[in-house]
Protein backbone atom coordinates (compact mmCIF):
# COMPACT_ATOMS: atom_id res chain seq x y z
CA UNK A 1 0.00 0.00 0.00
CA UNK A 2 3.46 2.34 0.41
CA UNK A 3 4.47 1.85 -2.61
CA UNK A 4 0.97 2.65 -4.13
CA UNK A 5 0.78 5.90 -2.32
CA UNK A 6 4.69 6.41 -3.05
CA UNK A 7 3.89 6.03 -7.05
CA UNK A 8 0.66 8.20 -6.53
CA UNK A 9 2.80 11.29 -5.01
CA UNK A 10 5.60 11.25 -7.60
CA UNK A 11 3.15 10.85 -10.60
CA UNK A 12 0.17 12.79 -9.23
CA UNK A 13 -0.30 14.93 -12.40
CA UNK A 14 -0.11 12.04 -14.48
CA UNK A 15 -3.22 10.28 -12.78
CA UNK A 16 -4.79 13.65 -12.39
CA UNK A 17 -4.88 14.08 -16.07
CA UNK A 18 -5.86 10.05 -16.38
CA UNK A 19 -8.83 10.02 -14.37
CA UNK A 20 -9.86 13.56 -16.22
CA UNK A 21 -9.67 11.54 -19.58
CA UNK A 22 -11.82 8.99 -18.20
CA UNK A 23 -14.62 10.99 -17.14
CA UNK A 24 -14.16 12.92 -20.22
CA UNK A 25 -14.67 9.20 -22.17
CA UNK A 26 -17.83 7.79 -20.11
CA UNK A 27 -19.60 11.49 -20.62
CA UNK A 28 -18.84 11.76 -24.53
CA UNK A 29 -20.03 7.84 -24.82
CA UNK A 30 -23.45 8.46 -23.10
CA UNK A 31 -23.63 11.87 -25.41
CA UNK A 32 -23.28 9.70 -28.50
CA UNK A 33 -25.11 6.81 -27.21
CA UNK A 34 -28.50 9.81 -26.63
CA UNK A 35 -27.79 11.66 -30.05
CA UNK A 36 -27.94 8.05 -32.07
CA UNK A 37 -30.26 6.39 -30.09
CA UNK A 38 -30.53 2.51 -29.64
CA UNK A 39 -33.64 2.57 -31.78
CA UNK A 40 -35.71 0.78 -29.06
CA UNK A 41 -36.92 3.64 -27.14
CA UNK A 42 -40.79 3.67 -28.74
CA UNK A 43 -42.39 1.77 -32.15
CA UNK A 44 -41.12 2.75 -35.17
CA UNK A 45 -44.13 4.76 -36.16
CA UNK A 46 -43.44 7.19 -33.47
CA UNK A 47 -46.34 9.88 -32.29
CA UNK A 48 -48.86 9.12 -35.44
CA UNK A 49 -50.33 6.12 -34.32
CA UNK A 50 -52.07 8.47 -31.66
CA UNK A 51 -55.71 7.57 -31.11
CA UNK A 52 -55.83 4.33 -32.53
CA UNK A 53 -56.77 2.74 -29.16
CA UNK A 54 -60.03 4.70 -29.72
CA UNK A 55 -60.80 4.05 -33.09
CA UNK A 56 -59.73 0.19 -32.70
CA UNK A 57 -60.95 -2.04 -35.87
CA UNK A 58 -61.80 -5.18 -35.08
CA UNK A 59 -60.75 -8.67 -36.87
CA UNK A 60 -64.66 -9.49 -36.99
CA UNK A 61 -64.96 -6.19 -38.90
CA UNK A 62 -62.79 -6.68 -41.57
CA UNK A 63 -63.96 -10.57 -41.96
CA UNK A 64 -67.18 -9.14 -42.81
CA UNK A 65 -65.71 -7.16 -45.63
CA UNK A 66 -63.85 -9.67 -46.96
CA UNK A 67 -67.05 -12.00 -46.96
CA UNK A 68 -68.72 -9.33 -48.66
CA UNK A 69 -66.38 -8.93 -51.10
CA UNK A 70 -66.12 -12.81 -51.63
CA UNK A 71 -69.85 -12.27 -52.51
CA UNK A 72 -68.81 -10.78 -55.86
CA UNK A 73 -69.21 -13.54 -58.48
CA UNK A 74 -65.79 -11.81 -59.59
CA UNK A 75 -63.69 -12.25 -56.10
CA UNK A 76 -61.79 -15.60 -55.69
CA UNK A 77 -59.72 -14.65 -53.23
CA UNK A 78 -59.65 -11.81 -50.71
CA UNK A 79 -56.85 -11.09 -47.71
CA UNK A 80 -56.19 -8.30 -45.52
CA UNK A 81 -53.88 -6.97 -42.54
CA UNK A 82 -53.41 -3.86 -40.63
CA UNK A 83 -50.08 -1.74 -40.79
CA UNK A 84 -50.52 0.86 -38.74
CA UNK A 85 -53.09 3.44 -39.97
CA UNK A 86 -53.40 1.57 -43.60
CA UNK A 87 -55.56 -1.68 -44.04
CA UNK A 88 -54.36 -3.30 -47.20
CA UNK A 89 -56.68 -5.70 -49.01
CA UNK A 90 -55.60 -8.48 -51.57
CA UNK A 91 -57.93 -9.48 -53.59
CA UNK A 92 -57.58 -12.23 -56.81
CA UNK A 93 -60.45 -11.74 -59.28
CA UNK A 94 -61.49 -14.61 -61.85
CA UNK A 95 -59.97 -14.24 -65.49
CA UNK A 96 -61.66 -12.05 -67.90
CA UNK A 97 -63.11 -9.38 -65.34
CA UNK A 98 -63.12 -6.19 -66.20
CA UNK A 99 -61.61 -3.11 -64.38
CA UNK A 100 -64.85 -1.60 -64.04
CA UNK A 101 -66.01 -4.96 -62.37
CA UNK A 102 -62.98 -5.06 -60.27
CA UNK A 103 -62.87 -1.32 -59.29
CA UNK A 104 -66.56 -2.42 -57.84
CA UNK A 105 -65.49 -5.09 -55.71
CA UNK A 106 -64.70 -2.36 -52.84
CA UNK A 107 -68.22 -0.76 -52.61
CA UNK A 108 -68.91 -2.80 -49.28
CA UNK A 109 -66.04 -1.88 -47.48
CA UNK A 110 -66.95 1.97 -47.34
CA UNK A 111 -70.35 1.03 -46.43
CA UNK A 112 -69.46 -1.47 -43.53
CA UNK A 113 -66.67 0.75 -41.95
CA UNK A 114 -67.71 3.36 -39.50
CA UNK A 115 -67.39 7.07 -40.04
CA UNK A 116 -64.91 6.87 -37.55
CA UNK A 117 -63.15 4.05 -39.13
CA UNK A 118 -62.81 5.88 -42.54
CA UNK A 119 -61.89 9.12 -41.23
CA UNK A 120 -58.85 7.76 -39.59
CA UNK A 121 -57.37 4.62 -41.40
CA UNK A 122 -55.77 4.88 -45.24
CA UNK A 123 -57.27 2.03 -46.92
CA UNK A 124 -54.75 0.46 -50.02
CA UNK A 125 -56.77 -2.38 -52.16
CA UNK A 126 -54.74 -4.67 -54.56
CA UNK A 127 -56.49 -6.17 -57.54
CA UNK A 128 -54.90 -9.28 -59.00
CA UNK A 129 -55.53 -11.94 -61.59
CA UNK A 130 -53.26 -14.77 -60.72
CA UNK A 131 -54.64 -17.21 -63.15
CA UNK A 132 -54.64 -15.38 -66.37
CA UNK A 133 -50.43 -13.54 -66.59
CA UNK A 134 -51.26 -11.46 -69.40
CA UNK A 135 -54.55 -9.68 -67.85
CA UNK A 136 -54.91 -6.56 -69.51
CA UNK A 137 -54.84 -3.89 -66.60
CA UNK A 138 -53.46 -5.94 -63.69
CA UNK A 139 -52.40 -5.96 -61.09
CA UNK A 140 -54.21 -2.94 -60.60
CA UNK A 141 -53.90 -0.33 -57.21
CA UNK A 142 -57.00 1.73 -55.65
CA UNK A 143 -56.28 3.83 -52.64
CA UNK A 144 -58.35 6.19 -50.24
CA UNK A 145 -56.40 8.59 -48.11
CA UNK A 146 -58.50 9.28 -44.95
CA UNK A 147 -59.79 12.67 -45.83
CA UNK A 148 -60.95 11.73 -49.19
CA UNK A 149 -64.26 9.84 -49.70
CA UNK A 150 -63.32 7.49 -52.57
CA UNK A 151 -60.87 5.82 -54.27
CA UNK A 152 -58.04 6.72 -56.13
CA UNK A 153 -56.91 4.08 -58.96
Amino acid sequence: MAAILKFLKRHIIAVIVIIILFIISIALFILVRQMLGSGNEGTIYGNRLDGIEKVGLKEATLEKIATEMKKNEYVKKVTHRIEGKTINFTVDVAPGTSVENSKKVVEPMLTILTEQERAFYDIQIFITCKEQADSEGYPMNGYKHRTSSEFVW
